[in-house]
């Protein structure tokens, strides 16, 4: 009884000793950048700037506060996306070419739909 204890005590030490290289997070270096974006119910997106740069991959994550809204930019690389309260949505860019941009809400959201920019400031 005493032997099986011994073992079962140096299983789970050499288990839990190789856990953390197993289960480590990845590195910094391969997680992407994420600019997180709130497209509100008062027709605004939240920031309504960010800076991005060019040939770097970054992630754009899009967030409803109310209401539906929508992005999309062919400059940029963004794919018309819906924005939904409740269900984020995320988006991978490579930006090519550095310059400000003007994305507009591509769904008609209330009153202030007119207004409703981000502007997205690509930099070199």
């Amino acid at each position: 009884m005493r032997t099986s204890a011994i073992v079962l005590l140096a299983t789970l030490a050499a288990a839990t000793a190789a856990a953390p290289a197993s289960s480590a997070a990845p590195s910094s270096r391969s997680a992407l950048p994420v600019v997180n974006v709130v497209a509100t119910g008062e027709q605004k997106f939240m920031p309504d700037h960010v800076v991005l740069h060019v040939g770097k991959r970054q992630t754009l994550r899009f967030t409803s506060t109310g209401g539906v809204h929508g992005v999309a930019s062919k400059e940029l690389g963004i794919p018309a996306t819906t924005i939904a309260a409740g269900q984020p949505v995320s988006v991978v860019i490579t930006p090519k070419k550095a310059g400000t941009y003007k994305v507009q809400c591509t769904i008609v959201c209330g009153p202030g739909h007119a207004d409703m920019l981000l502007t997205i400031e690509v930099k070199p």
